[in-house]
């Protein structure tokens, strides 16, 4: 299983967690709505922001991404911030968007945004 680049750190406060549903809601004529669990396991979507430090990392970053993980089709492990587990993980749809911190030094430290998704434990 491919892992995720060590060198790519991830951006603190740019991290947020939405499950799919797993209850199927009914709305009733009269009464309240009925409820019911459908799914013991859920998707996790997680849009993050993730930071390289130079421009040989990002091109690295884009090597793994377009060649090892089939250019986000493929899962990868993960580590989970947190908990620090680590977890089978993708990008959503394969997109990314790659640009740099300061655009007057492209060599420097450049952000990578996308969504990854995982399974809930």
């Amino acid at each position: 299983m491919p892992t995720f680049p060590s060198y790519a750190k991830q951006m603190v406060g740019d991290f947020e967690e939405s499950p799919s549903p797993a209850v199927l809601r009914t709305e009733m004529e009269g009464g309240i709505p009925k409820q019911a669990q459908i799914l013991s396991k859920v998707m996790i979507t997680r849009p993050v922001v993730y930071k390289v430090n130079t421009l040989t990392d990002l091109q690295s970053f884009m090597t793994w991404f377009r060649g090892t993980i089939g250019r986000g089709a493929l899962w990868f492990d993960w580590t989970d911030p947190i908990d620090s587990v680590v977890k089978q993980a993708r990008i959503v749809g394969g997109v990314i968007k790659a640009s740099p911190l300061d655009s007057s030094q492209p060599s420097k430290i450049w952000k990578i945004t996308f969504s990854l998704e995982v399974w809930d434990s």
